[in-house]
């Protein structure tokens, strides 16, 4: 590392102590080690950082801490590397944005003209009002999510490494936003008038453990933007305003629409707050499945929708209940307190998934060790099918070790290559994108692995 010694007192002229400046002169070193005397860049700094990615928020929020101090300190001895990282971040965090509202856009349906509204959700308005309102809300939705992917998304508030969650950036936020609107708020003639302060600390606090708001600062571009796209914002600029109004002037009955579709407070059934489906406003005598279950799965590809549905009515025939949650973004179905394999797009942050913005269509995670003492076999179908799924650096011990342990001292571990890593038998395996056939057979050897009877 060439500027070693002026990065070092930069740090020294902070008052940062010795076991501080030995951290950050390490790890800075480390990246110029495997740069090869080549100029920093933001493809360099993407493979550094996704080779030390570990899955847990406070250390790798801590690796980009370290590289944007400095990011910062080497603007004059180093303008190589903050340019190379002030590109990396850019491309990185807008770059999921989009392709988050990539994906919010494609799974959007449109509520149905014939949709039949619960009827505790409409108050004084006719059912056709209530569609055509919610419908409106989506289309707005919609355009605010296209204008999003196309523009700038740190423009609109979006987050960048600080503001990182053990989600990733998995979070619909303009959903959220108006959840945290009529959760401060109450209507009068079609205007929801909220409490400023209320709303400042609802955008300090967790929702719940899966949602979050966002930082008041971020909170305010985004409110602005969403101005500008046609939500009429009076007052929120204003200081000394303690209240501030939220209308929309194009889309009759929608304030009324929003605060019906927010008003369940129960954080357990907070779903829609991730979600604008109708689904949660529907009448539930006239669902097929569980409601959940339909809003995760409405949005899918047919062939996947196709799966979804056939593990519905499997998991039932097993006995697992649907309990309209889910885990790790995969819909969840319990028989007291097992578990039925998990299948989605969720990810874990021990896998590989950075960020957490999964690039699989489909994933199951499941853990077969009985299956693997009893029937080897599979195993070797397993390996020859999904081979990329017994070389991930993610095979350590997290459900048996020992305080303090690891996989070296892993009672559980095998070696499932004669030339390959140990694994712990009991952790889980993620199989990515599997075939129906395949999922066909990994549901058989869970169904072996638990001893499940299908009932005559």
């Amino acid at each position: 590392m060439k500027n070693v010694e002026d990065y070092m007192q930069y740090l020294i002229a902070r008052k940062k102590k010795q076991k501080y400046i030995d951290e950050r002169i390490g790890f800075i070193s480390s990246y110029y080690d495997e740069l090869n005397n080549e100029l920093p860049t933001a493809k360099s700094i993407d493979a550094f950082i996704r080779n030390r990615w570990s899955g847990y928020v406070s250390r790798d929020k801590n690796k980009f801490a370290m590289l944007n101090e400095y990011a910062v300190a080497s603007e004059q001895f180093d303008p190589a590397f903050a340019n190379a990282y002030h590109e990396y971040i850019q491309d990185t965090f807008e770059g999921e944005a989009r392709k988050i509202m990539r994906a919010y856009k494609t799974g959007m349906v449109f509520i149905p003209d014939d949709t039949i509204i619960n009827p505790v959700h409409l108050g004084n308005l006719s059912n056709d009002e209530f569609v055509s309102a919610f419908k409106a809300l989506q289309e707005f939705l919609y355009a605010v999510y296209d204008e999003i992917e196309r523009g700038l998304p740190f423009d609109w508030g979006f987050p960048t490494w600080n503001d990182l969650t053990w989600l990733g950036l998995v979070q619909n936020r303009v959903v959220i936003l108006f959840n945290a609107l009529v959760a401060c708020g109450h209507e009068k003639n079609g205007v929801l008038y909220v409490d400023k302060q209320c709303f400042i600390d609802h955008s300090k606090q967790r929702i719940d453990e899966q949602l979050l708001c966002h930082p008041i600062e971020k909170t305010s571009l985004l409110i602005n933007k969403l101005n500008d796209m046609g939500m009429q914002v009076e007052g929120y600029n204003e200081p000394g305003i303690p209240v501030f109004n939220i209308s929309f002037a194009d889309i009759p009955h929608a304030i009324t629409v929003l605060c019906e579709y927010f008003k369940d407070k129960n954080p357990k059934n907070a779903y829609h707050v991730r979600y604008f489906s109708y689904r949660f406003v529907q009448y539930p005598a006239t669902q097929s499945h569980e409601t959940f279950f339909l809003a995760k799965t409405d949005g899918e590809p047919p062939h996947l929708r196709e799966i979804y549905y056939w593990l519905y009515d499997e998991a039932v025939k097993c006995g697992f209940a649907p309990t309209g949650e889910d885990k790790l973004y995969c819909y969840l179905y319990k028989k007291g307190s097992k578990e039925w394999l998990l299948v989605g797009k969720g990810s874990s942050y021990h896998e590989e998934e950075f960020l957490h913005s999964t690039p699989y269509d489909l994933s199951i995670k499941v853990a077969f060790p009985k299956v693997y003492a009893s029937h080897p076999e599979q195993f070797e179908w397993l390996k020859t099918r999904f081979p990329e799924s017994f070389t991930t650096r993610w095979g350590g011990c997290y459900r048996c070790k020992e305080k303090k342990g690891t996989l070296d001292t892993c009672n559980n571990r095998v070696r499932l290559d004669p030339d390959g890593r140990f694994w712990c038998i009991k952790g889980a395996f993620f199989f990515h994108n599997p075939t129906f056939e395949d999922v066909k057979k990994l549901v058989a050897l869970y169904k072996l692995e638990h001893k499940i009877k299908e009932p005559l």
